[in-house]
């Protein structure tokens, strides 16, 4: 091995020459050229003075400097000049990218977009099915996730059916379904406004046919627009697609209904489809805008809406502004008035329901973020068990109507006559189109599925308060109305009995109550219970009034007034008489004035004569004369009068003849009485007997008369 000191003192020897050397550039580069005496003209030289002396440049002096250098000096001095110059080139480079902005590269990123059963990745269709798990992908020819995407649900229906739209007024856009996890329609085109679509296979991955459109009827049925814009219906499913309904079609769109019906048109004409594709309609005038199993509503070329049946026949021979289908009635709508109808013209209310705005279709308005903002509406309607609920809406706040369907149903048995929700309504005419008037009923009746009359507020019928030898009352009924004016009302709680029953009489005309009562007489016996019209000027009616007092009124073509007083306790009609009750006894009034013919008499007058009553005493009968005087003290089972004489039936039914002044004694020839076959003494049908002065003719079961051997013989007048 070499000295360890001498090596050390070589290297220190090179560093001395290296220090002197770095010294002497130093000296060279820092020292200033001392001036030199400039020799005065004289003296120089003229050589000199022409040919200036030559100064060594700087390379020479550097190369002669170089050359004195030994080789170990030369090295230090290159690797110094190395190391400097790297120096100077990683400091430029640094300053380079310091003050110099770096030109970056474009990043392009990812575009993935996840929709409800596809996902699109970066110009490829990544199918899902109802788990979002991959069913297959479909790589777009037009890659953008705003030209290739799964299509839409059609929008092109105008049917009055729940609308949901965007606040610009456009339709909210349904995505169509995955349909048995293998054929998807697809949007896949170079411009947003191109509407052509795919049916794709996504097991096959091919795409069978091109649509320009396609519509939801359910889960695997679709209704298709081809390429030449016919209309068909076809079924598809994993396995198989099948048409359904053949592309003929102008048109075909689809309400949601039990028969799976379509709506169609063909060469400008509007049909009802089946689901085979028959036509169930005759073709409709108008534009269908929905439909129930019977019935179609379309809107004219005026934009007025009509109810057809399926025979193309105007169901109310009107148009209406709007109008909403049910199974069986419907809601019709002008001037934004509400009426109920059932489609044999039968109303469910009379009085229209007013409505506060024409959005008679619901419309939910949504915002681009798909958030519900406002639901416009101006009715919804709920039926539970007969009743009808009508939601009527007014911006923030509700009223609501009621209306019950078995009123309605009543009412179509009812002539002339409506009731609803506690109205009368009485008509002119038996199609209920001319209103005479309405009364509100303060007893409203209880009208539930399968009632079939009014029971607590209708039409009142006449009570028969006769009870005598004379009237044979008619058949009750109810009682007609006067001169299309006046009518009689009954208007009862529940439990009605004599004391709480209460008859109105109304005037149509005025909406006024003209009197109240218990029961009345008009003696019109219609026999009927449909409502009958009488024109009258100058009609008596016997009343009992609500104290329990009876009178009479009158009724003519324009008014109604009292007539005789309420001021007995019993009263009824007896041919050209009343016969009255009051705190003496029974009367016989006059029917002009109500003045009394007769005194009192103490018993039920029967029947009169021109001076003498017959009565009634414990089942007994007996004369009385007009001045209150008892003729006879003998009761008999019957009387009947005559002018000059009465006729007697005793117990055993055997008939006398008597006369006024000798009640005692038989004047018939023989003094014998005659033994009768029969007890009908009065009234209709076969009698026991008839007078035809002299004979006494008896009346047999066979409907016969025979006259009695026997004969009236009047005792002669005393002069």
């Amino acid at each position: 091995m070499p000295n360890e000191e001498n090596t050390d003192f070589e290297i220190t020897k090179e560093l001395d020459s290296f220090n002197d050397l770095n010294n002497q550039i130093v000296e060279v580069q820092e020292q200033k050229p001392e001036e030199e005496e400039k020799p005065l003209e004289s003296e120089k030289n003229p050589e000199e003075f022409f040919t200036p002396p030559k100064k060594e440049k700087l390379p020479a002096k550097i190369k002669k400097w170089w050359k004195k250098l030994n080789k170990k000096q030369r090295i230090l001095v290159i690797s110094g000049l190395s190391v400097l110059a790297i120096l100077l080139i990683v400091g430029l480079v640094f300053l380079i990218l310091h003050f110099t902005k770096k030109e970056e590269t474009p990043y392009v990123p990812e575009v993935i977009v996840q929709e409800e059963n596809y996902r699109y990745e970066n110009g490829v269709l990544v199918f899902l099915n109802s788990n979002k798990e991959e069913l297959g992908r479909y790589t777009c020819e037009n890659q953008s996730e705003n030209l290739c995407y799964v299509a839409y649900y059609s929008t092109e229906d105008d049917f009055d059916v729940e609308q949901k739209v965007y606040e610009n007024g456009e339709k909210v856009k349904t995505r169509s379904s995955i349909i048995g996890d293998t054929y998807v329609f697809i949007n896949d085109n170079p411009r947003e406004s191109d509407t052509e679509i795919k049916l794709y296979n996504i097991k096959e991955q091919k795409a069978d046919t091109k649509y320009q459109l396609v519509k939801k009827v359910d889960a695997n049925k679709v209704i298709l627009k081809n390429e030449s814009g016919l209309y068909g219906v076809m079924t598809i499913s994993a396995d198989a697609i099948t048409t359904n309904i053949d592309f003929t079609y102008n048109y075909i769109g689809f309400i949601p209904n039990d028969k799976n019906y379509y709506v169609a048109n063909l060469n400008d004409q509007n049909y009802i489809l089946d689901a085979t594709g028959k036509t169930a309609s005759k073709a409709i005038n108008g534009t269908i805008k929905n439909f129930t199993a019977s019935y179609i509503k379309a809107k004219d070329t005026s934009g007025k809406y009509v109810v057809y049946n399926y025979n193309n026949q105007n169901t109310f021979n009107e148009t209406f502004d709007y109008v909403e289908l049910k199974d069986d009635y419907a809601i019709l709508i002008n001037d934004n008035k509400m009426n109920l109808k059932f489609y044999d013209k039968n109303k469910l209310n009379e009085d229209a329901f007013n409505l506060s705005n024409t959005a008679y279709v619901k419309t939910s308005v949504y915002d681009n973020n798909n958030t519900l903002k406002e639901t416009k509406e101006s009715f919804s309607i709920e039926e539970n068990n007969n009743i009808i609920t009508i939601t009527i809406k007014k911006d923030n706040d509700s009223s609501f109507e009621v209306v019950n369907k078995a009123e309605g149903l009543l009412n179509k048995d009812l002539r002339n006559l409506n009731y609803f929700n506690g109205k009368l309504y009485i008509y002119s005419d038996t199609a209920k189109t001319t209103l005479l008037g309405s009364y509100t009923c303060s007893n409203k009746n209880n009208i539930g599925e399968g009632v079939t009359s009014l029971t607590n507020c209708s039409l009142a019928e006449d009570t028969i308060y006769e009870d005598n030898d004379y009237e044979t009352p008619g058949i009750k009924g109810v009682i007609p109305i006067f001169n299309e004016r006046f009518v009689f009302i009954n208007d009862n709680p529940d439990l009605v009995n004599e004391s709480n029953s209460n008859v109105v009489l109304y005037d149509l005309k005025t909406s006024t109550t003209l009197g109240k009562y218990r029961t009345v007489n008009t003696y019109s016996y219609t026999g009927t219970k449909e409502i009958t019209f009488s024109t009258v000027t100058d009609l008596q009616v016997v009343a009992k009034n609500q104290s329990g007092n009876f009178g009479v009124i009158k009724i003519n073509l324009t008014e109604v007034k009292g007539h005789i007083g309420f001021n007995y306790s019993e009263m009824e009609k007896l041919r050209d008489y009343y016969v009255a009750k009051d705190a003496n006894g029974y009367l016989l009034i006059s029917k002009s004035n109500g003045a009394s013919v007769t005194s009192a008499i103490p018993y039920k007058i029967r029947n009169y004569t021109n001076s003498y009553v017959k009565v009634i005493n414990n089942g007994s009968y007996y004369v009385y004369d007009y001045k209150g005087k008892q003729i006879n003290r003998t009761g008999f089972k019957y009387i009947e009068l005559y002018d000059k004489y009465f006729a007697g039936v005793d117990n055993n039914n055997k008939l006398g003849i008597f006369t006024y002044d000798r009640p005692e004694s038989n004047i018939l020839s023989g003094g014998e009485l005659i033994a009768l076959e029969l007890t009908n003494y009065y009234g209709n049908g076969t009698l026991a007997f008839k007078v035809s002065e002299p004979n006494v003719l008896i009346g047999h079961a066979n409907n016969t008369y025979t006259a009695d051997s026997s004969q009236i013989v009047l005792p002669k007048e005393e002069d």
